[in-house]
């Protein structure tokens, strides 16, 4: 039987990158990865069974300062995507910031181009705090660096593995609607930062909680082994 074809965009990525070791993986999928330079090639290559937006920057702090940009990126890019590529399913990699950072331009825009994408062949996955993988930047990043965390230190996050997140993508690429996914517990930024004894001090009272509403799996991971790793990081950070 012939493998289906699953077109990543945004296969540079972090959480893309991800995607596309989990789907190949299976062998259900001939997985193509898209990125930048190659975009406009693999858009007029032919129609595909699916097509995954993993594209959309993750970037907070440049989207409050780049709104225009980022809105090009975000909401442009999949209205792009929905309506010059060929697909038969199409999953929208999007943020639960979609829902909990409206007050954000990060926030909007998410949700703006989770509008876009309704009817019953459309599948868009919320993804919560990640880590691991190549992991650069975010709040875990800033606490094995001591550096200011710019919300407060009551924010309940969810932190699960990126590569547990990419996988769980990949075995529910038939679903539909609408799901929120990260670890099925939460931990406080302080209760991280105490744990590794990062320096990091948060320096915004904005309690950003970040963790999935929809119904959680009893084998979903526990956000607070995003400790161990993070611990981790922490002394390699120092011992450089």
């Amino acid at each position: 039987m012939s493998r289906l074809h699953v077109a990543v965009v945004g296969a540079a990525g972090y959480v893309g990158a991800a995607l596309v070791e989990a789907l190949g993986k299976q062998t259900r999928w001939q997985v193509v990865p898209v990125v930048r330079a190659d975009h406009e090639r693999h858009r007029t290559a032919g129609g595909y069974d699916v097509l995954i937006n993993a594209a959309c920057p993750s970037k907070r702090f440049w989207a409050e300062h780049n709104p225009e940009a980022d809105h090009a990126e975000t909401v442009d890019k999949t209205r792009l995507l929905r309506e010059g590529w060929r697909w038969d399913r199409f999953v929208q990699i999007s943020s639960i910031s979609a829902r909990t950072q409206l007050d954000t331009v990060y926030g909007r825009h998410r949700a703006e181009a989770e509008q876009l994408c309704s009817g019953g062949d459309t599948f868009v996955v919320r993804l919560g705090p990640m880590y691991g993988g190549d992991y650069r930047k975010g709040v875990l990043a800033d606490m094995a660096a001591d550096r200011p965390v710019f919300a407060s230190g009551r924010s309940r996050q969810s932190f699960a593995p990126v590569d547990w997140c990419a996988d769980w993508v990949a075995e529910h690429l038939d679903d539909t609607g609408l799901r929120e996914v990260g670890a099925r517990t939460t931990v406080t930024l302080a209760e991280v930062r105490d744990a590794v004894g990062s320096r990091s001090e948060f320096a915004k009272d904005y309690v950003d909680d970040q963790f999935p509403v929809t119904a959680t799996g009893s084998d979903w991971p526990e956000a607070a082994a995003a400790i161990d790793w993070l611990a981790g990081r922490v002394t390699g950070v120092r011992a450089n």
